[in-house]
């Protein structure tokens, strides 16, 4: 048998090495009743009690409890951090320690993420969260306003509206977005801020911790957002942070950045679509006009052969006339045939040429018709085309006080926001 490198102080079997770690953790005082906190990770209830997990960024601990101290635990979800009271056991047969759990308790955050969930529970069953419930963005929001505190987040914001979208008109209202009585002030802002009657309204704040954010899981944030009668963006923290207020929202961003980002692109995907819908109107124009020309080239050619027709006929008629009257043969008649057949010939270019000046007054007229649609021709006298999202205004009944309204001229275009309406 090969020795050791090194002399071991003991050579023991399996069993017996789980015997002698089983006394040492029971020689040691704190670890017959001890207190550890941690996140819990996992839970799998069975027939003979409740195994878990719990964790921190260093380590994992196996937990075990009996159904009759489980039963008395408070809920707690996946991910809930909480302090396992109880003893530290040896399980030989699988060659483990674990945590013979008698008490679990809540930490600060596991109280704080109780409350959430009962506060999610409840806005659910109230409805709050329905997609129904949720009203639209504008398009084309021109009237932003910003409630944040003065930091990073609002800063990120304020710098990409500048960058992307400097024609918006962004106001900010500061509030405390943290700390003792942080959502009551929240909850004012928002609504001093639909007071002002903005095209949206922007809450947001920079990155924090999981207590620091709360304000924003909390009733009265919620209820403002809801009760607002102007669409509400959110962009709290970082990416992966998640509230309530997001929930309620008509529009959840991650960060502040973000929402910035997305009242931005809308512009952006505007002006893309008024030079799509400027270009299709040009060549719809320009298809206009040549159908206009073919129209016109068709009616030549067929005013064209349509006197040829004519003429033909009428040709026609003098030979069989001619040939009667050689067949006739009397002198007189035959001279007064000969006569109307050369004053029938002398008519004949006179008369085509009031038929083409005829056809072509005509012509002229419908072309003259034609100009008289041209949409173009409007504007250049200083009229204006009104366009509501896109859609062409024809009555005073199609907008309403503050709607957002875009004016095509001769050259180029306008936005403005309805001031008063007037069916007269």
């Amino acid at each position: 048998m090969n020795q050791p490198l090194r002399q071991p102080s003991l050579v023991v079997s399996v069993g017996e090495f789980a015997a002698r770690l089983r006394e040492v953790f029971r020689r040691v005082k704190p670890f017959e009743y001890i207190g550890i906190t941690g996140e819990i990770s996992q839970w799998n209830p069975r027939q003979n009690g409740v195994y878990f997990t719990i964790k921190d960024q260093n380590a994992i601990l196996e937990c075990f409890s009996y159904l009759n101290r489980a039963a008395k635990f408070p809920k707690a979800a996946l991910g809930t951090a909480v302090i396992a009271y109880g003893s530290v056991r040896v399980v030989e047969r699988r060659s483990r320690y674990e945590l013979l759990v008698e008490e679990l308790a809540l930490t600060g955050i596991g109280e704080l993420h109780a409350q959430y969930e009962a506060l999610k529970e409840r806005f659910r069953a109230e409805g709050l969260f329905d997609a129904t419930r949720k009203r639209k963005i504008a398009r084309f929001p021109s009237q932003v306003i910003l409630v944040s505190a003065d930091g990073k987040g609002a800063e990120d914001f304020l710098k990409v509206m500048r960058e992307r979208a400097p024609s918006v008109n962004v106001r900010f209202i500061e509030t405390r977005v943290q700390g003792v009585g942080a959502e009551v002030e929240i909850a004012t802002k928002l609504d001093e801020a639909e007071k002002l009657r903005p095209d949206v309204i922007v809450l947001a704040r920079g990155g924090g911790s999981y207590e620091d954010l709360f304000p924003f899981n909390l009733e009265p944030v919620v209820r403002a957002i809801v009760r607002s009668s102007v669409p509400v963006i959110t962009g709290i923290g970082h990416t992966g942070d998640h509230h309530l207020a997001d929930d309620v929202a008509d529009l959840s961003c991650e960060t502040p950045t973000n929402a910035a980002q997305y009242i931005a692109n809308l512009w952006q995907r505007g002006s893309e679509r008024f030079e799509r819908l400027a270009a299709q109107l040009d060549r719809e124009m320009r298809d206009l006009f040549a159908r206009a020309l073919q129209r016109g080239d068709a009616a030549l050619d067929s005013l064209e052969r349509t006197l040829e027709r004519s003429l033909s006929v009428k040709r026609e008629r003098v030979v069989t006339l001619e040939r009667r009257l050689n067949a006739q043969n009397p002198a007189r008649h035959l001279s007064q045939r000969a006569t109307r057949v050369a004053a029938v010939r002398e008519r004949l270019p006179a008369a085509w040429q009031r038929y083409i000046s005829q056809r072509g007054a005509r012509l002229q007229t419908a072309t003259g018709n034609l100009a008289l649609f041209d949409p173009e021709q409007p504007l250049a006298r200083g009229y204006a085309l009104i366009f509501k999202d896109g859609s062409l205004v024809r009555s005073a009944r199609d907008v309403v006080s503050g709607d957002r309204i875009t004016a095509q001229l001769g050259h180029g275009a306008i936005g403005a926001r309805v001031e008063t309406v007037s069916d007269e």
